[in-house]
């Protein structure tokens, strides 16, 4: 897919290159935006504005990175630009207004509020909290998929520094979720420990364990 939209690109078919853009990265760069907003609205509008900018990129596409490393990176200036507004908004406004919840929401529908286990309302809120230099560099690793040295290339930072900056982020998530990673499994099919022992030692004969 990748090769096709580099040739198209190269072709001047920006149209078609950007059809199979958005088919091949939409979703996961739409995550990355919310991601970096912290807000779904933000983030589909962060999006659009991507495929928008690209669009008018295309033509001084150099290839000196992938297509997919080349449309991160343009989601990525967006996101740092969009942020950089929105702090001195709250820098002038801060004081006549509380704190707004639908600025700091995380990046979720309605829908998605009632099926959302604990573990991801921490890390959404984990991630929130990273500063903003690894919030990026974590999504861009482990969301984006991409190597150490693509992330310095993208950040303009060293391979080392943008390991660092995984691990930091990633360490600091790790001390966030251990109330939940620390937590006792719940014994399954509901039973507690007294219900499971009697079933097992009420069971005559030997037990074949399924995986």
């Amino acid at each position: 897919m990748e090769q096709q939209i580099l040739s198209m690109m190269r072709e001047g078919h920006r149209e078609r290159a950007l059809e199979l853009m958005a088919r091949a990265w939409a979703q996961p760069i739409g995550r990355f935006c919310c991601a970096l907003a912290g807000s779904a609205a933000e983030g589909e509008d962060l999006l659009q504005e991507t495929f928008i900018e690209a669009w008018r990129a295309m033509e001084t596409f150099r290839a000196e990175s992938s297509p997919r490393a080349w449309l991160y990176g343009i989601a990525r200036n967006l996101c740092a630009s969009h942020l950089r507004r929105r702090d001195r908004r709250r820098s002038l406004f801060g004081r006549f207004f509380a704190d707004s919840s639908a600025e700091n929401a995380h990046c979720r529908s309605s829908e998605d509020n009632a099926v959302r286990s604990e573990e991801q309302v921490l890390l959404d809120a984990a991630l929130a909290d990273l500063k903003p230099a690894l919030r990026e560099a974590v999504l861009l690793h482990y969301q984006g998929h991409f190597s150490m040295q693509e992330i310095a290339d993208m950040l303009e930072i060293s391979p080392a520094n943008a390991r660092k900056r995984v691990s930091l982020g990633v360490g600091a998530l790790r001390e966030a979720l251990r109330p939940v990673l620390m937590k006792p499994e719940k014994p399954r099919g509901g039973q507690d420990e007294n219900e499971q022992s009697e079933s097992v030692s009420g069971n005559q004969g030997p037990r074949v364990v399924r995986s």
